[in-house]
């Protein structure tokens, strides 16, 4: 964690010293996601279907294109660059729903039963390019008003999972579980890690300082706990990922 902090820091000291026309925003996004991880059946697709949850996000941006309206302006990445900083909680539940969990074998009826909760603390750093200009889209009298961007950033997480079972209490009576969830099999609990964010999106304006923004990201965890069951199961070895919905709002802080 000292560590993504020191980074943070040196990545924004040296924005700061090289931007001198800094502009910043805040947004607020809400959304859901659907995560695939170790519950249901790794080659079929459907049975990730109901792993879905919620998200919200608080967002702070800053880009660095020249509020001045000089003649001899020179347009570069400059104008299409936002570096955004965010926080961003998620909530999510996993249940199995394959061919195996909805037989009525003893060990259908015990993967059917499980459950796991999940609350999640983001926050990250993110990099997002506009295919248009900013410099255009933020100008009241240009003729832009819708403008696509895709990012890519690095984020730092915590969570904390619950594992139950609707036939009783797994941690007095092991034997409510499947097999191949006991003993050490299992990883309930808090933890903490990295994952890489690729996502997608557009902004439309709604006024001089307020955008709608629409996105979709694809999250990769470096980890395969966050569900509670950990890769010492041979066929549960894939680390977990995440796919997030969003519409959000984002306003300007410094516009005229």
């Amino acid at each position: 964690m000292r560590i993504f902090l020191t980074i943070v820091f040196v990545i924004f000291s040296s924005l700061q010293l090289k931007a001198q026309y800094n502009t910043y925003e805040i947004g607020g996004f809400i959304g859901f996601n659907n995560m695939q991880t170790d519950y249901g059946q790794p080659d079929e697709f459907s049975s990730y279907f109901k792993q879905n949850g919620q998200s919200l996000s608080i967002a702070h941006y800053i880009h660095f294109y020249e509020l001045t309206q000089r003649w001899n302006r020179k347009y570069g990445l400059h104008d299409h660059l936002m570096i955004k900083t965010e926080l961003q909680y998620i909530s999510n539940s996993f249940s199995h729903n394959d061919i195996y969990s909805n037989s009525n074998s003893e060990n259908g009826i015990k993967l059917k039963a499980m459950e796991t909760t999940v609350n999640m603390l983001n926050t990250g750093v993110n990099a997002e390019y506009y295919l248009k200009s900013l410099t255009n889209f933020f100008n009241p009298y240009a003729n832009v008003s819708f403008n696509p961007y895709v990012g890519v950033g690095v984020n730092y997480f915590f969570y904390n999972n619950d594992l139950t079972t609707s036939l009783g209490d797994w941690e007095n009576d092991p034997t409510l579980l499947p097999e191949k969830f006991s003993g050490d099999a299992l990883e309930v609990g808090s933890g903490h890690g990295f994952a890489v964010n690729f996502y997608g999106g557009a902004r439309y304006k709604l006024t001089h300082k307020t955008d709608l923004a629409l996105q979709v990201s694809s999250q990769y965890f470096f980890s395969d706990k966050i569900d509670a069951l950990d890769a010492k199961v041979e066929e549960n070895q894939s680390n977990e990922i995440m796919l997030n919905f969003q519409l959000g709002l984002v306003y300007h802080l410094n516009f005229n």
